[in-house]
């Protein structure tokens, strides 16, 4: 709106000048032709009264054309005659106040005027000379108060007045009129379109007449394009994000079964104890060993064993099963022991014990099993990184941090997991690059040089980090900070 009455604006402004041009021309050419109507009317009164008088002062002598031209003021209200001597002879008044031109001009037998500004309005004499009896130059001398004149060209500016301020006025409308229409309704449509671009609506366009070299029509199918290109990015990039997102789950899957994998020589271990009971009770019974109520006891035995050997398969089945992610409230006492049960079999093996010290009730909203594949990596690592028999010990408290720069945010709530061993601790030279994809100092078959990596990934989706600090021969601390009510 703004363009278009700024557009307005400068078409009224450029009307008004010019029509107050051509107004002052014409009051301009309004003056000049009273002023020669004046001049005319004075010369056609002076040649008639200049025959009268001539013959008057022949035949009668000069008393009586003098008084034939007194007489003649009786007739005239707006003029006043006088006889005036021209030839500087006797009876002829002072000519002091004639311009030289003039007087030169009525001396060479023409007809001349003058205007007098005093007094005020002004007055207009005009002169017609006479030659009395061929020897001697007088003129008739016209007087008129420019007064007449005057209103009447006040008039005739009071009319252009009034006339420019109606044409400025219709001017005005139809201005607003073509600036709404060719200025502002373009632009107000350009405007909202480009909010709703703005709000990302990308499928908004807008139509304009076509009007061949209009900049607001180029303008228009500009950001008609924009929108189009904008649009196909966009699809192109949620394809690309989806396809992303597809592709680092998969990643997270495979870490998770490579993590099964080494679990599962543990597993086979912790499921020959029960199978060799099941089979010791199952021989009892069908050797006939066991009689009355000891095939009672072998059964129920029997059954024990079975069920908990489905748990350790069941819970080993459960950490590999690929799942969409989805938070909820979990109890991080219950996720850290449902990690540490996988893992407490190859501790076992390398006579390593895992210590959990978890307060009761400590919550948090996560997604369990990606929490779960993180603290597993990382216990496994801590596992791996024991060269002899000691600890790994995993905490968790609630404390107030400040995400690193890296990750940017401000202080808040989060849940720390901390999981530390005793082995001989990272060189500073690689603790930068501890999260890094492929990055393993592990030898060949142990790792992949991704589980950190998909670790990290996994605790920054839901808003957190991971930090770490160790000390060459006194082992590593990773810290997982997952915020308290999720992101």
């Amino acid at each position: 709106m703004r363009l278009a009455r700024k557009f307005t604006l400068a078409l009224v402004l450029l009307a008004v000048a010019v029509i107050s041009g051509l107004q002052y021309i014409q009051v301009r050419r309004e003056l000049e032709r009273s002023a020669l109507d004046m001049q005319h009317d004075h010369r056609l009164l002076g040649h008639t009264l200049a025959g009268a008088i001539g013959k008057a002062w022949q035949l009668a002598g000069e008393r009586e054309a003098l008084t034939l031209l007194h007489q003649s003021n009786r007739f005239q209200e707006q003029v006043h005659l006088r006889w005036v001597w021209l030839d500087g002879g006797p009876g002829t008044p002072s000519l002091d106040g004639f311009p030289p031109r003039l007087l030169a001009t009525l001396r060479a037998g023409q007809d001349g005027s003058m205007v007098d500004p005093s007094p005020e309005p002004g007055l207009l004499h005009s002169y017609t000379p006479v030659i009395i009896n061929n020897q001697r130059l007088g003129a008739i001398e016209i007087t008129e108060s420019l007064g007449d004149q005057q209103q009447h060209v006040r008039t005739v500016v009071v009319g252009t007045i009034a006339a420019t301020a109606a044409i400025t006025a219709a001017f005005f409308v139809a201005a607003m009129a073509m600036g709404r229409r060719l200025v502002g309704e373009p632009v107000d449509r350009l405007v909202k379109l480009a909010h709703r671009i703005g709000q990302g609506d990308l499928t908004a366009r807008v139509q304009l007449p076509q009007r061949r070299g209009d900049e607001l029509t180029t303008l228009a199918s500009a950001m008609n394009r924009m929108g189009e290109q904008l649009e196909e990015t966009r699809a192109r990039l949620a394809s690309e994000t989806a396809a992303r997102l597809s592709a680092v789950e998969h990643l997270r899957h495979a870490d998770r079964l490579t993590t099964v994998g080494k679990l599962a020589s543990g597993v086979a271990h912790e499921l020959g104890t029960p199978l060799n009971v099941v089979m010791g009770r199952a021989k009892m019974i069908s050797s006939g060993e066991a009689e009355g109520e000891e095939v009672n006891e072998c059964a129920q035995i029997i059954s024990q064993q079975a069920q908990h050997m489905t748990g350790i398969i069941r819970q080993l089945l459960d950490f590999a099963r690929r799942r969409a992610p989805h938070r909820a409230p979990e109890d991080v006492h219950g996720l850290v022991e449902r990690s540490l049960s996988l893992l407490r079999p190859m501790a076992s093996k390398r006579s390593v014990a895992l210590e959990a010290q978890v307060p009761a009730g400590l919550a948090l909203e996560a997604d369990g099993g990606q929490v779960q594949q993180v603290l597993t990596n990382l216990v496994m690592n801590a596992l791996q990184a024991m060269k002899r028999p000691g600890t790994v010990h995993v905490r968790a408290e609630e404390v107030r941090a400040t995400p690193p720069a890296a990750e940017g945010g401000a202080e808040a709530d989060y849940v720390r997991l901390d999981v530390e061993d005793q082995g001989d601790g990272i060189p500073a030279d690689v603790l930068p690059h501890v999260f890094e994809p492929f990055f393993t100092t592990k030898d060949v078959g142990e790792g992949t040089g991704l589980g950190l990596s998909v670790s990290y990934g996994l605790v920054r989706d839901h808003g957190g980090w991971i930090g770490v600090r160790s000390e060459p021969g006194r082992g590593s601390c990773f810290s997982i900070y997952l915020p308290r009510g999720g992101n």
